[in-house]
């Protein structure tokens, strides 16, 4: 790589980033359509034989000093594209959103209570509980399944029934635990 496309890409780029920039400072406004307030005056060309009559001087439209301040309606003005659906009767117009919303004051959060060996126990009896109504739930569907002969099923819901089991196991092997640790806890004040 020569000294030159080191110095010469950058500076090309340069070049053309300055152009951009420059030619979107400098870039004509569009031209504003004519002021509402006054319509086009049409221009009435005069028959070069008519004879010289003098018409009335046209007078120039009345100014008022002040300009009216603009009618606002209840409606919010709709972008140029959306549909405008009139406001029946017994509507609410919603209030238009606030760019700076108040900061939402929250309740304060309760302190977490300790999670003590009979809190754990409380928590795994009703884990073994629940397991063990679900347990008896897929064995009715297992029997179900062998009395309408649908093999594939009966040996799918055996294979989740021998997991729970396994599960239910463990599960009395910790609440033996836990309640040796709940009975060498002090009692809660």
């Amino acid at each position: 790589m020569s000294l030159n496309s080191r110095v010469l890409l950058p500076l090309a780029g340069t070049v053309a980033l300055l152009g951009a920039v420059l030619g979107v400072v400098f870039w004509p406004e569009p031209a504003s359509p004519p002021a509402a307030s006054e319509p086009p005056r049409p221009e009435v060309a005069a028959p070069a034989e008519a004879p010289a009559v003098r018409a009335p001087p046209a007078r120039a439209p009345v100014q008022p000093s002040e300009p009216a301040p603009p009618v606002r309606s209840a409606v919010p003005e709709a972008p140029p594209n959306a549909t405008v659906v009139p406001i029946g009767p017994g509507d609410e117009v919603p209030e238009p959103e606030s760019p700076n919303p108040l900061p939402q004051v929250n309740d304060p959060i309760a302190p977490e209570k300790p999670q003590t060996a009979r809190w754990r126990l409380e928590k795994t009896e009703r884990i073994t509980s629940l397991l063990t109504r679900d347990m008896a739930r897929l064995e009715q569907a297992r029997d179900a399944a062998a009395a309408s002969g649908n093999q594939q099923e009966r040996q799918r819901l055996e294979l989740v029934i021998r997991r729970q089991q396994d599960r239910l196991i463990k599960l009395r092997e910790e609440l033996s635990r836990l309640s040796g640790e709940a009975q060498l806890e002090p009692p809660e004040q």
